[in-house]
């Protein structure tokens, strides 16, 4: 048996037998892991305060065969304020059900630990709309996986969209359509150059820039939309948790 010490974040847990859970944590070092915390949930296991979603700490793991379990853990962050607020925690679950769907076992993942974990935190402290940090987690996360959209020019004919007065974004498109081409990608969301720049100046930010996210209500509107509609795409999956936000 090998023992890994790895930085993560607990994204899914699930229940299994009397005591124990399976752990789905992000590591920096070992991308997403799956891993068994046995007992953890009895009232005095040592296990407990870190089997919770959310919890970000070192884990010390051992590997049997393909498996993994969960030795130990010291907690370093629960970010304990999104249990708090069913706003906070709905970006948060919005947030987690990204990272699942888009990070790989076996495949380093410091940008996007780098990325939840900053997201994670303005969501919980700095008084940052949830929805807005939700929005600009996964438009961040997706261009990570290398799936930047298009927002200057047509995804369909190139031509430069920025001076139309609206638009439709289009997963399926991969971005922005001018009026000539939206009725080739039906089903795209409506937004204005308003929001396509504020999608813009999001994914030109750094991690710790985040926080200066602030959007108008129909910017949010428009974008939570979109951003959810590329996110669903790309990922051929339905985010369930995008009804929570």
């Amino acid at each position: 048996m090998a023992l890994f010490t790895v930085n993560g974040i607990v994204t899914r847990y699930a229940d299994y037998r009397e005591s124990d859970r399976i752990l789905t944590i992000l590591t920096s070092q070992l991308g997403l892991v799956s891993a068994k915390a046995r007992g953890c949930r009895r009232p005095k296991s040592a296990l407990l305060p870190s089997a919770e979603l959310f919890v970000y700490g070192e884990f010390v793991l051992f590997k049997n065969g393909d498996k993994y379990t969960v030795d130990s853990c010291a907690v370093e962050e629960s970010f304990y304020p999104l249990r708090e607020d069913i706003s906070r925690f709905g970006a948060g679950a919005y947030m987690l059900s990204i990272v699942n769907e888009c990070a790989t076992e076996g495949e380093r993942a410091d940008a996007l630990l780098s990325l939840l974990l900053y997201a994670l935190s303005y969501t919980a402290y700095a008084g940052c709309d949830p929805c807005d940090m939700a929005v600009c987690f996964a438009a961040r996360a997706l261009a990570l996986m290398g799936y930047m959209p298009s927002l200057a020019c047509c995804a369909c004919c190139g031509a430069d969209v920025r001076a139309q007065r609206r638009m439709i974004f289009s997963g399926e498109a991969g971005g922005a359509l001018c009026a000539l081409c939206e009725d080739k990608f039906p089903g795209g969301a409506e937004v204005s150059p308003l929001s396509l720049e504020a999608l813009r100046r999001m994914l030109a930010l750094s991690d710790e820039q985040m926080k200066k996210v602030a959007l108008p209500p129909r910017v949010r509107a428009e974008l939570k939309e979109a951003v959810n509609l590329y996110a669903e795409r790309i990922l051929e999956r339905r985010l369930k948790a995008f009804e929570c936000l």
